[in-house]
């Protein structure tokens, strides 16, 4: 292998292959720097047996400790590439002698939990949730996502659980009835909490107010994402402006992170139950017989005291129970932000389904941002108003709302932040 100094100099030893079970191997591992040498590193290999996630790291003379260069997520058996930038990393113009790159395949359980550094940047991978559970450290300088598997989910309500419902502007709520499924073909992660004022400042953004542990309702789609061409998603894709909250969060994890696309919420919101409450219920039941279960889990303002400007001051995040996937507030607390785009009008006929958002629509004609989560902020709240399958619209520019983010994992052999 040359040992050339244009702008970086790579002496490429015998790449190490390592394996985590004896179900998986992983072989002929070839690493090669692009001409003219002062571009990417591809890593390429042979994974056989099952399919796990492929850590690649690397030493080199400078750095004798393992450094990660990355992941290739849901990697199954076949020739696959692993590509490194090096001008987009901390290393970015400096020379890297003796460099050697190592391999190990990771079973996906061990990559269940994903947690971000908000401070000092980079990311680790948990299996299970901490002894003692999770810190005021995760849901302030840290963030912490839980990994969705591929496969295919059932959302919506049907006709029965729909018309047995209180509800009193049926069209505002046409989402509910439209039982459905939905496919995703790679995993994803999404955060276990919404997005709290303190993490917005251990980003290095400004709070108004204190920056503790309450959601940050006051954003917009514009300011989580800037304005076009971000805002014309999916057409442009995952691009973001550069001075955007997403940006900022994507440098800390060196991540593809972004908001969840709307049914990527309401997936993990349900945490594969098909009954309108996250924790599974009785789709029979009306809203009174549930008091108790909301208290349980829903920070909503009927269950807060005080005058009505005081029940309305947003509660901490985490304080009531989580769902089936370990997610907190995924009903109650402020409407989350999604990337996905509607038509803005409301009374339509509850039957059809064209103008929703199934798929991700980019057109710009279609300006209205779709919020999900169900808020509950209502002082007479009905039960149609707790339902993870309740959809509202804003305009891009209206900063009322908070999220929760999601990673999302590129597809194979393009794990480069290229054009994000």
């Amino acid at each position: 292998m040359k040992n050339l100094k244009i702008y970086m100099i790579y002496t490429f030893c015998t790449a190490i292959a390592l394996t985590a079970s004896a179900e998986s191997v992983i072989s002929n591992v070839v690493v090669n720097q692009r001409w003219p040498w002062s571009e990417k590193v591809d890593v390429d290999f042979i994974l056989s047996g099952d399919t796990s996630d492929v850590e690649v790291t690397a030493t080199w003379d400078t750095h004798p400790a393992p450094y990660r260069l990355g992941t290739l997520f849901g990697c199954v058996p076949g020739q696959r590439r692993f590509t490194w930038d090096p001008a987009k990393s901390d290393f970015k113009g400096q020379t890297l002698t003796g460099f050697t790159v190592a391999l190990s395949n990771v079973s996906v359980e061990a990559h269940k939990y994903i947690v971000v550094d908000l401070v000092d940047g980079g990311y680790e991978f948990l299996s299970d949730v901490p002894a003692g559970g999770w810190t005021a450290a995760h849901k302030s300088s840290k963030m912490v996502f839980r990994r969705i598997s591929a496969g295919t989910y059932t959302l919506g309500e049907d006709q029965a659980t729909y018309e047995h419902l209180e509800h009193a502007n049926p069209p505002y709520y046409a989402t509910i009835q439209n039982r459905r499924e939905v496919t995703f073909t790679s995993d994803f992660y999404v955060g276990i909490f919404k997005y709290t004022k303190a993490q917005h400042a251990s980003l290095g953004c400004e709070v108004t107010g204190d920056a503790d542990d309450k959601p940050h309702d006051g954003l917009s789609y514009n300011d989580l994402r800037g304005e076009k061409p971000a805002i014309n998603w999916p057409n442009t894709e995952y691009r973001v402006s550069e001075d955007s909250i997403v940006a900022k969060l994507r440098a800390k994890a060196g991540l593809v992170v972004d908001l969840c696309e709307e049914e990527q919420w309401e997936v993990a919101a349900r945490a594969n139950t098909e009954t309108f409450w996250p924790t599974g219920g009785n789709t029979n039941e009306t809203f009174s017989t549930h008091t108790n279960q909301v208290d349980e889990f829903v920070a909503w303002y009927g269950n807060s005291t005080g005058t009505v400007l005081q029940r309305k001051q947003q509660k901490p995040v985490g304080k009531k129970a989580h769902n089936g996937w370990g997610l907190y507030d995924v009903v109650g607390l402020a409407g989350e932000l999604t990337l996905d785009a509607a038509p803005g009008e409301r009374n339509i006929p509850t039957t059809g389904r064209s103008y929703l958002s199934i798929d991700p629509v980019g057109d710009e004609n279609c300006a209205k941002r779709v919020i999900r989560s169900a808020s509950g902020n209502g002082e007479n709240t009905q039960l149609c108003e707790l339902l993870p399958c309740r959809r509202q619209l804003a305009d891009p520019s209206a900063a009322s709302y908070s999220t929760r983010f999601c990673i999302h994992l590129k597809p194979l052999g393009s794990l480069t932040f290229e054009g994000l």
